[in-house]
């Protein structure tokens, strides 16, 4: 089982391999109606954001937001999404642990227990 912060492998300086950390969460997003077609693919195209899904229910959109911290997701949310013209209101809420056979594999993978 993966805890969130999740761990990822990247390149640090000279090539060595790093472990970096990634913060989930999900935005719950409220749009005014007529925004719905617009925002979607701009939720999309904004950096932080690794997937965008239409809903039924009290949000008209949850995205899902991979960054390295707080202070990052505070950024995403604060000063890209919240602003953009026909979103009504946000509703973050942070992952705290994955059970996916994914994420469960990758630990195995990386030597992240």
């Amino acid at each position: 089982m993966g805890v969130a912060p999740r761990w990822g492998i990247g390149s640090g300086p000279r090539g060595v391999s790093t472990i970096a950390r990634v913060l989930t969460a999900f935005l719950f997003i409220v749009c005014e109606p007529g925004a719905i077609g617009r925002l979607g693919r701009a939720l999309a195209d904004t950096d932080g954001v690794a997937e965008v899904y239409t809903t039924t229910g009290s949000a008209d959109f949850i995205a899902v937001v991979r960054v390295p911290d707080l202070d990052a997701l505070a950024t995403v949310v604060t000063q890209h999404i919240a602003g953009m013209p026909g979103i009504v209101r946000t509703d973050t809420h942070m992952a705290i642990r994955s059970y996916g056979r994914s994420d469960e594999t990758a630990g195995f993978d990386i030597g992240v227990d």
